[in-house]
């Protein structure tokens, strides 16, 4: 069976990302490719030169690119019901005000990790 591609730009830096990045490895439906924007900016500058990285993860499926609260909107109709993570998108479904809200509020907590390990928050 051959699986469609979804990529995920985002900052391996970043606990957040990088946690939530991990739950989805558990998705068997869709061949993934985790990509981090710190070590490829020049191959999503040539995707995606519109989007500003620093603004939340990119997702890349098929010829559709979606970032931020869009993008976890899209995963949310891809993702595994059954699991874990699968279960909280079904909840959220990341399409109305109450999510967009709690994705500013992960941007920022983001940016606040990040300053307090000592990385740039800047990618």
């Amino acid at each position: 069976m051959n699986k469609k591609l979804i990529e995920i730009y985002y900052d391996k830096d970043c606990p957040f990302c990088k946690r939530y990045a991990d739950f989805l490895k558990l998705k068997d439906n869709f061949e993934l490719n985790l990509i981090n924007a710190r070590e490829n900016q020049e191959k999503l500058k040539d995707i995606c030169s519109e989007l500003d990285i620093n603004n939340g993860f990119i997702v890349v499926s098929e010829n559709n690119i979606f970032q931020g609260a869009k993008a976890l909107e899209f995963l949310n109709s891809a993702v595994d019901k059954t699991t874990f993570l699968g279960k909280l998108h079904f909840i959220f479904k990341y399409n109305n005000i109450f999510s967009k809200i709690i994705y500013k509020i992960i941007l920022q907590l983001r940016k606040l990790f990040l300053t307090l390990l000592g990385k740039n928050s800047k990618i």
